[in-house]
């Protein structure tokens, strides 16, 4: 008793201790997983519907877009629009495939490997796989071609990688279908809907109207008070939905060449003059190595010269040189390197392989006299030609990639040639030739007119003075004044946004702008030619537009309503039995008419788009006056002259209308579910 004694008095003790220690280890992990959790948060590119999506996630869509670009154009590098537009397209794949896996999920839609077998090798091959499995030479589908494919594809991992981007998609594809499938069959049209449609269509109406416009009430005798304008706000929230936007002020002080890099340009080109136009000089290697731009050997008609040019190479010799002139801000000399008697076109076939061994062998045989349009057919891997037996027809000099033009224009009609390309190896016949015509092989040394490093820092020193003396806004405006430079305006700036307006890659001043406060003052931007100083004038951020924002639009539309109810009243007063002629006297209006109008038409001539003209003229009855109808710019009064009958048929009309559902369906049910989707876009933090 006395030792169970002992151990209730110390449980106390024990039991803090315990706690404590618990206590530490739990603080413990909670600051470790806690800077797991901020390090997630920090990298958290979007939430789509609750669920967070890390930047390496994301950027696991880019990278395998990126790696199917590469691979399908065969280049190893993208350019900086190729990119943006990958990670935009990877952006909407993944919100895509986030909210709709929820609802694949939740209506327990799926796609079995099987399925995707079906796809591959069944008897309803997937369109793609179809088009990568087809025999050239037969146009069949070769199913055994993909059955070895795919027990091959881990061979090779660009095949490998391949199939499972594309598996991945026809799968993506196949659950929609699925999905999409479903929402048609519960849009069914009714026998009733069709009939109602062709009757609507049914008549065509000629009519007369008058309008007395919103317009003509003063809006000072219309008030509307604060409680209507936030009554109608209220009831119509959602359509004041906006996105984050800034608003920014800037002016650019544009870097151009000096008088001073203007005549240092055409200095230079005058002294490369004494060595260009030396004829021990290599025209061509002097040009490559000097010159802005590369020599492009080409051989030039008269008419295909320049205008500056012509004068000069008629009457002229080979290594004259003309110049400097000056053509689009470059100084140039232009040296003839050649003049050639060339046909301007020339009629071939050809046969491509690439094979070396193959190319020897159908070079042999054709120069020993076999058939080259039969053995085109059989051997050439260009399809296009070789139906034909490789005949390419005629075609103009510089058509053709360089060493194939060569080959056709520099032989004899009737030749029979082996060049190398890029594509592969070409066996030529040239078969017939152009008349001779005559032309100049020009190479020309360019020197552009630049500004210098001394002028670019004259340029940057310049904003950097303004910049240090118009530090706020208000001095920033005075200075726009005082020193008579543009202010320019960026609105609307979203924060995915590339540029602002036609400033080159000036997404930095876009991420500056979301992260600014109001009034403040960016740093000196470099975009292109120019240097940028910019303030942050405007912000608005996701969610709703407020009432004062938004309370001059809803303002003018309640007015708009009261104004209808004042010429509704004033209408009817002034209406003389059916002469709609003495209603127009009587409001100081016309009568206007229109023709042919079905309650399908877009607008009405002389009133615009107006719907409710429209269903107003396509339902009165013939010779009456209707009652006033309120429109978007007015209030109308209709009289239908004469109504036309045509025959419509319910069947197509049904037909028509299951169709128009059907296309519904394709192009509105991501964007619909898209739409009520709670997404949080933040890649602009990390683009």
């Amino acid at each position: 008793m006395a030792t169970l004694e002992r151990i209730r008095n110390k449980s106390g003790l024990l039991i803090i201790v315990i706690a404590i220690g618990l206590l530490a280890f739990l603080l413990g992990d909670l600051m470790s997983s806690g800077d797991s959790i901020f390090r997630r948060r920090n990298m958290q590119i979007a939430e789509i519907n609750g669920n967070s999506v890390s930047y390496p996630e994301y950027q696991s869509y880019v990278t395998e877009l990126e790696d199917y670009y590469k691979l399908n154009s065969r280049s190893s590098a993208l350019d900086e629009n190729t990119s943006y537009q990958i990670r935009e397209q990877a952006w909407n794949q993944m919100v895509q495939d986030i909210i709709m896996d929820e609802k694949y999920e939740e209506l327990g839609i799926a796609v079995t490997a099987d399925e995707i077998y079906e796809m591959a090798t069944g008897k309803n091959v997937h369109p793609q796989i179809r088009q990568m499995f087809t025999n050239p030479q037969t146009g069949l589908f070769d199913k055994a071609q993909v059955i070895n494919f795919l027990q091959q594809k881990n061979l090779d991992p660009n095949a490998n990688f391949y199939w499972l981007f594309l598996e991945k998609q026809i799968k993506k594809e196949r659950l929609f279908t699925k999905y999409r499938e479903l929402i048609k069959k519960g849009m069914f049209v009714t026998t009733a809907q069709a009939e109602a449609e062709a009757k609507a269509k049914q008549n065509k109406v000629d009519f007369d109207f008058v309008v007395k416009r919103y317009s003509s009430v003063p809006d000072s005798t219309v008030s509307v008070s604060e409680s209507e304008v936030k009554d109608y706000y209220n009831a119509h929230k959602e359509n004041y939905k906006q996105e984050a936007t800034r608003d920014v002020v800037y002016v650019a002080f544009d870097v151009k060449p000096s008088d001073e890099d203007r005549q240092m340009a055409k200095e230079w080109i005058e002294k490369s003059k004494i060595e260009f136009e030396n004829p021990e000089t290599d025209a061509i290697q002097y040009v490559n190595m000097n010159s802005e731009s590369n020599y492009i050997d080409r051989n030039l008609k008269l008419d295909q010269l320049s205008s500056t040019l012509q004068g000069f190479v008629q009457g002229a010799a080979v290594n004259e040189v003309y110049g400097p002139y000056l053509e689009n801000e470059t100084y140039k000399l232009s040296r003839i390197v050649a003049i050639k008697q060339i046909p301007d076109s020339v009629k071939a076939r050809h046969i491509l392989v690439n094979d070396p061994a193959l190319a020897d062998s159908l070079f042999a045989l054709i120069k020993g006299g076999a058939n080259f349009a039969k053995i085109a057919r059989e051997n050439s891997s260009d399809q296009g030609s070789a139906i034909n037996g490789g005949d390419l027809g005629w075609f103009a000099e510089g058509t053709m990639v360089k060493p194939f033009n060569d080959a056709c224009f520099e032989n004899k009609k009737g030749a029979i040639v082996k060049v190398e390309s890029q594509f592969g190896i070409h066996i030529i016949n040239v078969q017939d030739k152009g008349k001779p015509v005559t032309k100049y092989n020009i190479a020309t040394l360019e020197r552009n007119i630049t500004f210098s490093t001394k002028t670019n820092q004259q340029v940057y020193a310049q904003a950097a003075k303004f910049a240090s003396q118009n530090n706020t806004i208000e001095k920033f405006d005075e200075a726009i004044t005082t020193d008579n430079l543009v202010k320019r305006y960026g609105r609307s700036i979203r924060a995915n946004d590339r540029t602002v307006n036609n400033l080159q890659h000036s997404r930095e001043m876009v991420r500056w702008a979301f992260e600014a406060d109001i009034n403040d003052m960016s740093d000196i931007f470099e975009f292109g030619d120019s240097y940028i100083i910019a303030f942050l004038t405007g912000a608005k951020e996701e969610g709703y537009q407020s009432v004062a924002a938004v309370k001059g639009s809803i303002e003018r539309r309640l007015r708009n309503d009261k104004k209808a109810e004042v010429l509704t009243t004033e209408l009817n007063s002034k209406k003389q039995g059916n002469d709609i002629a003495a209603l127009a006297t009587a409001i100081g209006s016309e009568v206007m008419s229109a023709n042919q109008i079905d309650f399908g038409a877009f607008q009405v001539p002389g009133a615009g788009v107006e719907p409710a003209l429209v269903a107003l003229a396509t339902s009165s009855k013939t010779g009456e006056l209707s009652n006033p109808v309120a429109g978007n710019n007015g209030v109308y009064v209709v009289k239908v002259n004469n109504v036309t009958e045509n025959t419509t048929d319910v069947a197509a009309e049904l037909s028509q209308l299951k169709q128009s559902n059907g296309f519904k369906v394709d192009y509105q049910a991501t964007e619909a579910i898209r739409s009520k989707a709670e997404i949080t876009d933040e890649r602009s933090k990390f683009f």
